[in-house]
């Protein structure tokens, strides 16, 4: 839309928002975004140009300076879960509406999702497969039957088959217990070393889940911004997708290895926006955040 800066602009061209400027049709240079996270609302949200809409958000702003002019960049002070903490030196980030999820560089990412108990989408349904079909994996391949044999014969691995994971799930699983078995490994370890595969299974956009009865649980996560804690509860960081027994709860943090020289980088997205209120001064060279109102 024209919302960045000409630094990045295709073939120098001239963004929207410095027309706007430039044609006084805004009364001062601030746009500003609030989101509504509300599942199923009719309002997504408002985008202001002009200043601030004070309906849209309670308390003051709290600012961070530009760090570079090229996407709306600052430095991030720090992330916390629990006792673990993050970027502690400080790391680059930016506000941007147009990422769905808040992304991180994926090794930190990963340690988050520990905290909160994610687990990747994929590998989370190939524990329930497991689960369901362990039993006769094992019996099959004690019966000598090869890992193909074994997934085609439950219908895994043919023509009919939906879900290429469950294929590949399953072939890994076979070959576990055909090793383990071949070593006289416990039936115990048998059952530990399929469980295992699943870990070999990322889920392809790296969506993770968390069981949505332990929402409560769960622990706030906070981000510091010039000084100032910025906190996410559960409620915030967690997308709950469908309706009644078929909900599912997906985490808002996504990994992300953006590479130098932009990156390391953060990416404070809608999962960020929607709790808070963000304001882009473009006249200042900042950005300023505020706790975002509820429809």
């Amino acid at each position: 839309m024209g919302l960045g800066f000409q630094s990045i602009a295709v073939e120098g061209a001239v963004p929207v928002w410095y027309n706007m400027i430039d044609q006084k049709v805004v009364d001062e240079p601030v746009f500003a975004f609030w989101l509504n996270r509300a599942p199923g609302a009719s309002v997504g949200g408002e985008l202001h140009f002009g200043g601030t809409d004070s309906s849209k958000y309670t308390g003051d702003f709290t600012y961070v300076p530009l760090t570079n002019e090229t996407y709306w960049e600052f430095k991030m002070d720090g992330v916390s879960v629990g006792d673990k903490s993050f970027c502690q030196d400080g790391c680059k980030a930016i506000a941007d509406s147009g990422t769905s999820l808040l992304a991180g560089p994926s090794e930190v990412v990963k340690e988050i999702q520990k905290a909160i108990g994610a687990t990747g989408v994929i590998a989370s349904e190939c524990q329930q497969y497991i689960e369901q079909n362990g039993e006769k994996i094992i019996d099959q391949v004690i019966d000598k039957l090869s890992p193909e044999q074994i997934c085609d014969d439950i219908s895994l691995c043919n023509s009919t088959s939906t879900s290429i994971w469950k294929c590949t799930a399953c072939k890994l699983a076979a070959s576990a217990v055909k090793e383990l078995a071949q070593s006289n490994s416990s039936i115990k370890l048998i059952e530990e070393g399929m469980e295992k595969v699943c870990d070999l299974l990322p889920s392809p956009k790296g969506e993770s889940s968390v069981d949505c009865s332990k929402l409560a649980s769960l622990p706030d996560i906070t981000i510091q911004l010039a000084g100032k804690d910025f906190t996410l509860t559960p409620d915030q960081y967690i997308l709950q997708v469908g309706a009644g027994g078929q909900m599912e709860c997906l985490s808002g943090f996504i990994g992300l290895d953006v590479p130098a020289p932009m990156g390391p980088l953060w990416i404070l997205g809608d999962v960020f926006m929607g709790a808070y209120y963000t304001a882009f001064d473009f006249g200042n060279k900042r950005v300023g955040f505020a706790n975002a109102t509820k429809a």
